[in-house]
């Protein structure tokens, strides 16, 4: 009787580490095949992707221009203006982050050295965006001007890895006037 069961026992484990071991075969087969294709995908669409999402900024803020007829956006204090009704802070974030194959580009370049100008492009489209979003933001909430533009940029880690950025947080903020 207790051989009976020992004998169960055993074929049920065996036969667990068996489908165990076909399911992550098999699973690891797709992924022999599948990653490589993914891989050249990333290698073609993603730069594709970054500068389709850089050119839709700019159409942007070719409209705000359009529509205000200049930038509402300015990196001086203002000055003394006694026609001031109001203000407030105004800001808005984008977070950017690059691919898959953009960090093993940036990595090998690395190896190699210089400079790694798709972080660069990745983060350059981080910051427009964000001020995009800002001239947006000033807009929506009915000021004339956001002077005094600050860009901060805040690394964006998971707490699970412990080492390496992957992605960056962009803020931009600035002081909103309404003027009479």
């Amino acid at each position: 009787m207790i051989s009976d069961i020992l004998g169960s026992l055993l074929t049920l484990f065996l036969l667990f580490w068996v489908v165990f071991g076909l399911i992550f075969g098999i699973i690891g087969i797709i992924y022999m095949f599948v990653y490589p294709i993914l891989l050249i995908w990333g290698l073609v669409f993603s730069g594709k992707n970054l500068d389709e999402m850089i050119a839709k900024t700019v159409e942007r803020e070719a409209t705000v221009r359009s529509k205000i007829g200049k930038d509402p956006l300015s990196t001086i204090d203002g000055g003394y203006r006694k026609d001031v009704k109001s203000s407030g802070i105004v800001w808005a974030g984008a977070v950017y982050a690059p691919s898959h194959w953009q960090l093993l580009r940036g990595f090998l370049n690395n190896i190699i050295g210089g400079s790694i100008d798709i972080f660069q492009k990745v983060l350059s489209a981080g910051r427009a965006e964000s001020m995009q979003r800002l001239r947006e933001v000033a807009i929506q909430d009915g000021w004339d001007e956001v002077i005094n533009v600050r860009i901060d940029t805040a690394p964006m880690t998971p707490a699970s890895h412990k080492k390496g950025i992957k992605a960056v947080e962009v803020f931009a903020y600035g002081t909103g006037i309404k003027y009479s």
